[in-house]
């Protein structure tokens, strides 16, 4: 009996990395109370050895999951952080988001990436813009992205009108005043037309840098008839503010045009209950007016002659306000 119960325990010293059984244990002359706690205990250690196994590899799995969680985060705070300083930009460029990100090398990535995710939008050419997560519409207003096409550039003519919010409608039109050359182009349903750039006086409104009230209004009778015509013209200077006398006669001077002089005393004058402009202006404007008779526009017969100006001129229909 005490032979096989060595051997027992030699057995169990040499195979104890194995999968032990109970029938194992079941070895002549053996106590069953002592084979009882034999099998009783090889199984404890086995379940303490794969507690620490579990336990390592559940460690192991929560620090990748810890490791993504935080590469996750980094990477909305990268897109936070180009984001808000695209945001802050308007409207930028390439080189704009290298000089963001760091590397010339992966500003094309970036924009390709925030142009994919809806982060930002291609104006035209190498001009973008961020985009409102919510609305999915652009951030600038379609005068802050005129502004911006060029340095400079500023909006003019009945966009200023719009802009200073005293166009009785809307059209699908930004004029965009610039030296820089460029082909009309449609971006979110808005054509964006160039126009011979001035010496203008210009302010900001709204985010964009727009002609003044009495630059607007010496820019649009200029070219009414190339633009919105002379009723929709008569409309928005029907509902502006008082206007600045001397600041029109700089307009004017700056033009340096006798015919302008003329158009211009023409249709104020005709507005006179709504501009309520001093008489000095108008006389200030005969003075200039060349001694030939003028035609503004085409086809003499929807023109009416206004012998007071020298002007064969279309009549001028604004209800009193």
């Amino acid at each position: 009996m005490v032979f096989n119960r060595v051997r027992a325990e030699q057995t169990l010293d040499f195979d104890y990395g194995q999968e032990l059984t109970a029938e194992r244990w079941k070895m002549p002359g053996m106590a069953k109370a002592e084979c009882d706690w034999r099998q009783r205990q090889l199984p404890a250690d086995e379940a303490s050895e794969n507690g620490e196994v579990s336990e390592r590899r559940d460690s192991g799995k929560q620090e990748r999951l810890s490791n993504v969680e935080y590469n996750r985060k980094q990477e909305q705070l990268s897109i936070v952080r180009y984001y808000d300083e695209m945001y802050r930009l308007g409207c930028f460029t390439m080189q704009d988001v290298a000089d963001i990100v760091g590397e010339q090398s992966t500003a094309a990535y970036v924009v390709n990436d925030y142009q994919r995710k809806g982060y930002i939008d291609r104006i035209h050419r190498n001009l973008y813009v961020t985009m409102d997560m919510e609305t999915k519409q652009p951030t600038l207003s379609r005068y802050q992205i005129g502004s911006r096409l060029f340095p400079d550039a500023y909006i003019s003519l009945y966009s200023a009108f719009e802009a200073w919010g005293y166009a009785p409608q809307t059209c699908g039109e930004v004029y965009v005043a610039t030296e820089s050359r460029f082909t009309d182009f449609r971006y979110n349903g808005v054509f964006y037309r160039r126009v011979k750039r001035r010496n203008a006086d210009t302010e900001q409104v709204g985010g964009a840098l727009v002609t003044s009230l009495e630059q607007t209004v010496v820019d649009s009778i200029h070219n009414f008839d190339k633009v919105a015509g002379l009723e929709n013209i008569a409309e928005c200077i029907k509902r502006l503010p008082p206007l600045d006398m001397d600041k029109l006669l700089e307009c004017l001077r700056r033009y340096g045009k006798g015919f302008l002089y003329q158009k211009c005393g023409y249709v104020l004058e005709q507005l006179q209950s709504h501009v309520k402009l001093p008489e000095a202006f108008y006389r200030e404007c005969r003075e200039h007016c060349p001694s030939t008779v003028r035609y503004m526009g085409k086809g003499a017969e929807e023109l009416v002659y206004c012998k007071g100006w020298g002007v064969y001129a279309p009549e001028v229909h604004v209800e009193q306000g």
